[in-house]
């Protein structure tokens, strides 16, 4: 029978990672994201196994480091990197978990790497707004609200509130008017 390895069940592109930053187990998903089927773990820095850097990848990319994040804080953290994997552009969500020995401490960090380049509404381009309303031209020629083109090309729902700047600009005469009277 086959070496039976559970982690390469799993669809999405996992990494392990200890303290070091050196990747100890991968999943096949992981090894084909960067066409790396014959990968050598021994010693293999993530940000070289996933992304082929010499250095840690909040030098790199845009966002932090979320192994190095999840290692500092004991907590779950998340970091969209825009990067090149081989000859294409690609937008990933990384999530990492942290793994705790007996007595608490992280020994090990769970990378996750969702490709999230095809997502409605991460096109680029330029985007025209009115200036006095903020409707969007859309390209049928209709100009929809913020909310709509967002939901539109997100999926994203909106609920609606007022910012404590808004509120003290908006509301202080009445505020001062109602502290005034007593």
């Amino acid at each position: 029978m086959k070496d039976f390895k559970l982690i390469d069940h799993i669809q999405t592109a996992v990494a392990v990672i200890d303290k070091n930053m050196n990747i100890i187990e991968s999943n096949d998903a992981f090894k084909q994201r960067s066409n790396k089927k014959n990968l050598n773990l021994s010693p293999l820095k993530c940000y070289t196994g996933a992304y082929n850097f010499t250095e840690n990848c909040n030098i790199k990319t845009e966002g932090s480091c979320p192994v190095t994040e999840s290692f500092k804080t004991r907590k779950t953290a998340s970091a969209v990197h825009h990067v090149w994997i081989e000859d294409h552009a690609i937008v990933e969500e990384v999530t990492t978990t942290p793994v705790f020995d007996d007595n608490g401490d992280v020994n090990y960090v769970i990378e996750e790497f969702h490709d999230i380049t095809k997502l409605p509404g991460l096109k680029k381009g330029i985007v025209s707004i009115c200036s006095y309303c903020r409707k969007i031209h859309e390209e049928d020629g209709r100009w929809i609200t913020f909310e709509a083109y967002l939901q539109k090309h997100t999926g994203a729902n909106f609920s609606h509130g007022i910012c404590e700047e808004c509120n003290d600009s908006l509301f202080s005469e009445l505020q001062n008017k109602n502290s005034g009277s007593h």
